[in-house]
């Protein structure tokens, strides 16, 4: 056996005891790690630490104390700093549980705003599509419906047409008839033949095409005895009238029309706010039997008053209150120069203006606790004020174009009332009146 073979039958593990040999400086310094872990052994002088530094926050053994590093220095047991250091340890965790329970909560009540959020959010999209479904229910109906008079329609255009082609098919076919047999008569080349057939059949299917004589003259309709006959003289195509097949207004503004229609089942419409007489002898209050109510400057009231008519300004509310829910209503302002909308708290009590829309000679503003300036580019005709006392806001709109103007917010819980103001009276130039739209 060799000694290659020899060797490598020895176990392994007798060769590496045979040739590794401990090393003390390693072992002695992993000793005094472990010792410095486990017992706090200090690294420089190999004693136990039971002394804490307050000064330098360090732990340190008494060889240390004594010593130059930390001579002087604010040093106590480890045991009572450990004790100190329990204690904030506990004021910590007492602090950070109930602050994290705090946090926890507010998470919590934030997931529940949230979910109502999405409950809301969702409640708005059933609605939406249940209000999209009764209009394309009602324009689907009516879409029928027109459809329907439109069949109707063309029945009873045609029938006189059909009617009048009638007799004529009436009269044409016998025609038809004598005119294949006389055809016939051009297919026979023998003269014998062709006479025979003549006197049997095609002198008399041309005496029948010929005016006969009458018995009081020699004129028989308005051509003399012996011209043909004419079967179409006589007859007129019935024409297509332009009233022939009609929808009225129906058939060139349906859309228009139809809009209109729509009205009867949107729900729900536009406040029709009832406003209040206050007695100004500068404003008038009209009303008429539809419901609707305008305000108008009375001029010649004003002059008798002998108010200066470039400044003088009377105003009005409504009649009722609106505490809760939602509401809308719509003013036509037209080309008025200056003019005031929006809503009032307590108007006979202490006036509180809660949010305005002022228009002044083609610039406007809204006026909550300041007045803020507005760029629209252009005035609005008809003004929409959404008044939601749910939430606590107002809202205007340019109603024709349904288009968000402004938007403010209040705090009173007090009822508030819808607020008119025509504006100067301008010498006449501004006495167009604010009127409400009625629906």
């Amino acid at each position: 056996m060799t000694n290659e073979s020899a060797i490598s039958t020895v176990p392994l593990a007798l060769v590496v005891h045979r040739t590794c040999k401990p090393n003390r400086l390693i072992r002695n310094l992993a000793d005094r790690l472990r010792a410095q872990v486990y017992h706090r052994t200090c690294p420089e002088h190999q004693e136990k630490m039971k002394i804490f530094c307050q000064t330098d926050r360090q732990l340190i053994c008494v060889v240390c104390r004594d010593g130059h590093t930390h001579r002087g220095h604010a040093c106590v047991p480890i045991s009572e700093a450990a004790a100190v250091s329990k204690g904030e340890l506990g004021k910590a965790l007492g602090f950070l549980s109930k602050d994290n329970g705090a946090l926890a909560g507010l998470i919590s009540e934030q997931d529940g705003e949230m979910r109502k959020i999405k409950e809301k959010s969702t409640r708005l999209k059933a609605n939406i599509s249940a209000r999209f479904r009764e209009l394309q229910n009602f324009l689907q109906k009516r879409e029928q419906e027109l459809q329907a008079e439109v069949v109707k329609e063309e029945k009873r255009a045609l029938l006189p047409m059909q009617a009048n082609q009638a007799a004529m098919t009436q009269r044409l076919n016998p025609r038809l008839e004598k005119e294949s047999a006389l055809l016939s008569g051009l297919d026979i080349d023998e003269s014998d033949n062709f006479q025979q057939w003549w006197l049997d059949h095609g002198s008399p299917i041309v005496g029948e095409l010929k005016n006969r004589a009458s018995g009081t003259g020699e004129i028989s309709g308005q051509h003399t005895v012996g011209e043909f006959r004419s079967e179409a003289e006589d007859l007129r195509v019935t024409p297509d009238t332009p009233c022939s097949l009609t929808l009225g207004p129906y058939e060139s503004h349906l859309q228009l029309f139809v809009w209109k229609e729509m009205l009867k089942v949107v729900r729900p419409v536009p406040d029709c706010v009832t406003v209040e007489d206050n007695d100004d002898p500068v404003l008038k209050v009209s009303r008429d039997g539809l419901g609707v109510r305008h305000v108008d400057v009375r001029p010649s009231r004003m002059w008798a008053w002998g108010r200066d008519p470039q400044y003088s300004m009377s105003h009005t509310w409504s009649g009722e209150g609106f505490g809760a829910g939602q509401h809308y209503w719509e003013v036509t302002v037209g080309e008025k120069l200056h003019w005031s909308l929006g809503v009032e708290a307590d108007p006979h009590g202490d006036r509180e203006s809660v949010c305005r829309l002022n228009g002044r000679f083609g610039k406007h503003r809204v006026q909550t606790q300041r007045e803020v300036p507005l760029d629209l580019g252009t005035q609005p005709r008809v003004v929409g004020t959404y008044l939601d006392c749910d939430r606590k806001r107002v809202e205007f709109y340019d109603a024709d174009h349904v288009k968000l103007i402004a938007s403010a917010t209040y705090d009173t819980d007090k009822p508030l009332f819808a607020y008119f103001n025509p504006g100067f009276y301008l010498q006449g130039e501004n006495a167009d009146p604010l009127a409400l739209r009625p629906y």
